[in-house]
C-alpha cells in the first residue's frame, strides 16, 4: 500500500511526526545499555515521550487528510522514501556522546518550533504543543546536562564528546533549509534558527566543546522522502511485526 500525504497541512505535521518517531526508535535501541540504571530508565522515558508525541501528531495527520488511515497506519506502512524525518535523528547510538548529542540537538529545534506552534490554527496542533513543550523542556535540561557532564568531565569524555558533534553537525543545516510548507505553518523560521544557533554556541562553549562551522551545501532534503543509509533499516525493525501480522492490534 503507497501511502501519499497531498495536504499541505499533513505534509507540515507529519515531518514533525516522522522525526519524532525515528528518535524515539532509536532510544528504544538504548533500553537496557544505558551507562547505569537510572540514565537506563530515563532515556526509555524519553522514547516513549517521543513516540507518544509522534501518535499524537499522526493523529492529527489522519485527521487532516480524513482517508481513512489511522496513526498505526502512517507509522508502519509507509516506506522509506514516504518518510520525512531529519536525517539528524536517524543516526545511529555509537556511543553515549553520539546518543546524546544528537538529542540535544534535536530538543533544542523541537522546543522552538512548538513554541511557535503554541499559536498555530492547524486543528489541535496549538493544544496538543501547549501540552507536549513540557516534556521537550524537561528532555532538554537532561540532554543538556549531560553535554555540560561531558565535555568538563574526562579528556575521554570531551573527545567522544567533540567527536559526536562534528559528526552531527553535518545534518543541521538541513534542518534550517526552510521550504515553501514550513513557511506557511510557522510565524518566524528565522527565528528558530537564530534561537538555536545562539542555545547551541552558548552550550558548547561552556561544555569546553569546539563549535564547528556549518556547511554551506545541503545534502538532497528530507522534505523530498531523501535519507541516510541508516532509515532503511530503523523501518525494517520498526515496522517487523505490524506488516506481518496486519490485522493485529497494538
Amino acid at each position: 500500500m503507497r501511502i501519499t500525504i497531498d495536504n499541505d497541512a499533513a505534509k507540515f505535521v507529519v515531518r514533525l511526526a516522522d522525526t519524532e518517531m525515528i528518535l524515539g526508535q532509536r532510544l528504544c535501541e538504548m533500553c537496557s545499555n544505558g551507562p547505569f540504571l537510572e540514565e537506563d530508565i530515563a532515556l526509555s522515558n524519553v522514547a516513549l515521550d517521543l513516540i507518544g508525541r509522534a501518535e499524537q501528531l499522526y493523529k492529527i495527520v489522519s485527521e487532516i487528510e480524513n482517508k481513512g488511515l489511522s496513526a498505526d497506519d502512517y507509522a508502519y506502512r509507509r516506506n522509506e522514501r514516504e518518510y520525512f524525518c531529519l536525517k539528524l535523528v536517524e543516526q545511529p547510538n555509537t556511543d553515549f556522546a553520539w546518543t546524546i548529542t544528537r538529542s540535544y540537538l534535536h530538543d533544542v529545534y523541537a522546543n522552538e518550533v512548538f513554541k511557535q506552534l503554541l499559536k498555530s490554527d492547524i486543528p489541535n496542533l496549538a493544544g496538543l504543543s501547549e501540552k507536549v513543550l513540557i516534556e521537550i523542556r524537561y528532555n532538554l535540561t537532561h540532554a543538556r546536562d549531560w553535554m555540560l557532564r561531558l565535555g568538563i568531565g574526562t579528556e575521554e569524555s570531551n573527545s567522544r564528546v567533540q567527536g559526536a558533534v562534528d559528526q552531527m553537525f553535518r545534518y543541521v543545516p538541513e534542518i534550517f533549509h526552510w521550504d515553501v510548507v514550513d513557511n506557511k505553518y510557522l510565524s518566524d523560521t528565522a527565528a528558530i534558527e537564530k534561537s538555536w544557533k545562539s542555545e547551541v554556541s552558548a552550550l558548547l562553549k561552556e561544555a569546553n566543546i569546539k563549535e564547528p562551522e556549518l556547511m554551506d551545501v545541503v545534502m538532497r532534503d528530507y522534505r523530498e522522502g531523501f535519507h541516510s543509509e541508516f532509515l532503511g533499516h530503523i523501518l525494517t525493525e520498526m515496522q517487523f511485526l505490524p506488516r506481518a501480522y496486519p490485522d493485529a492490534k497494538w
